[in-house]
C-alpha cells in the first residue's frame, strides 16, 4: 500500500489518449529479486511490485483522462552515515505513456527525475545519499540484486496458487533507516527502537504482499474508503524477521513480547501459532497470526483470518 501511494502521488494532470502502444515490458515476477536490476550500491531498503498482468491505475484516481498501465515499481532506500534517500523506477506499459506522465511531474528542488523509454526514475532527497543514487541512474550503473541475506529471506516466502506474490520488500534495519522512519517522532521512542534492534540483532526484515487473484487497485481504494472495507479484501501481508541470535534465545523473548501484547497461543495442525489483532483506528480489528521457527519470526496479516492461516502455513522452511 505504501508503494501504491507513491505511484498515485506522482502529479499527473493531463495524459492524452495513446495510439499504437508499444509491446509490454517483460519485468521479472515479484519474487524473482535476483533477476531484477538495482543501483550498484548497498541498499537499506528494496521494494519491488510486479503482478502477473500490468496494474491499472484508474483515471479518476490519478486525475487523468485515461487509465495508466503500470508494469512494475521498484523503490530503493540508501543511506550514508547521517543521511537517507529514496529512489525508484516506475515502468509503464508504453514509452509514449511514460513520456506523458514524466512531463507532468512538478519541478521540486528535492526531487530529481529521468525518463528512459518505458521507465521513469525518481530520486527524493538532497544529500550525499541522494547524489549517489542520481549518479548510479545517470551512468546506468546497475547490477542484479545480490544481497544474500535478503534473497534467503525472500526464498522462505510462499508463492503460487492462492498465494500470488504481488510485491516484496526487504530491509536491513540499520540505525540510519530507523532514524529516518522515526524523524519527527519522540527521542524516547527512537531510543527504545534502537535498543530493541541491538538486543534482537535483527539481520533482515522481509515482507510479501499477497492476493489469490490480480489486485484491483480501484476496488482496494474503494474498500479502504468504506467502513468495514478492509476485512472484505482478499489481501494479505506476510512479514519475516531474521535475528542473528540463536533460536533458543529468540523464541522465549518473542513469546514474552506476544504475551504482553495479549496474543493467545493456539494450535493449527502440528503448528503452534500466536493469535492477536491490531486496530486500524477506524474500529476495525485485523487478524494477526505469528509463527516462530528458530531465529525466524513470521507474522501473517489479513482482513480474512482464513487467508492469514493460508499464508502462515505456506512458508518455505
Amino acid at each position: 500500500m505504501i508503494a501504491l501511494a507513491l505511484v498515485m502521488a506522482i502529479p499527473i494532470a493531463t495524459v492524452g489518449c495513446q495510439e499504437g502502444e508499444e509491446p509490454q515490458v517483460k519485468a521479472p515476477p515479484a519474487g524473482a529479486l535476483s533477476s531484477t536490476l538495482v543501483p550498484n550500491m548497498d541498499l537499506d531498503v528494496y521494494l519491488y511490485i510486479k503482478q502477473g498482468s500490468p496494474t491499472t491505475l484508474p483515471a479518476e484516481m490519478i486525475n487523468a483522462p485515461l487509465d495508466i498501465g503500470v508494469e512494475s515499481l521498484a523503490i530503493w532506500g540508501v543511506s550514508t552515515e547521517d543521511e537517507f534517500a529514496f529512489g525508484g523506477a516506475l515502468t509503464l506499459t508504453s514509452a509514449a505513456q511514460a513520456a506523458k506522465v514524466h512531463s507532468q511531474i512538478a519541478p521540486r528542488s528535492d526531487v530529481w527525475s529521468k525518463l528512459s523509454d518505458h521507465t521513469i526514475y525518481l530520486v527524493y532527497g538532497s544529500g550525499t545519499a541522494a547524489e549517489l543514487l542520481r549518479r548510479a541512474i545517470t551512468n546506468n550503473d546497475f547490477k542484479y540484486y545480490d544481497d544474500s541475506k535478503g534473497l534467503r529471506a525472500v526464498a522462505t516466502l510462499p508463492g503460487g496458487g492462492t498465494t500470488k506474490l504481488a510485491g516484496v520488500a526487504v530491509a536491513r534495519p540499520s540505525k540510519a533507516l530507523i532514524s529516518y522512519i522515526a524523524r519527527g517522532g519522540d527521542t524516547e521512542g527512537l531510543g527504545m527502537v534502537n535498543t530493541m534492534l541491538t538486543l534482537a540483532r535483527l539481520e533482515v526484515i522481509a515482507a510479501g504482499l499477497y492476493s489469490p487473484d490480480q489486485i484491483d487497485v480501484a476496488r482496494v481504494a474503494m474498500a479502504m474508503e468504506r467502513e468495514g472495507g478492509i476485512p472484505n479484501l482478499d489481501l494479505g501481508i506476510l512479514v519475516l524477521l531474521k535475528s542473528g541470535l540463536p533460536g533458543f534465545v529468540v523464541e522465549p523473548a518473542v513469546k514474552k513480547i506476544l504475551s504482553e501484547a495479549e496474543f493467545t497461543e493456539r494450535s493449527l495442525g502440528e503448528l503452534t501459532l500466536y493469535q492477536g489483532s491490531f486496530d486500524t483506528g477506524q474500529g476495525q480489528a485485523i487478524p494477526v497470526l505469528v509463527r516462530i521457527e528458530g531465529n525466524y519470526v513470521f507474522a501473517a496479516i489479513s482482513g480474512k483470518e482464513s487467508y492469514a492461516q493460508t499464508l502462515i502455513t505456506s512458508i518455505n522452511k
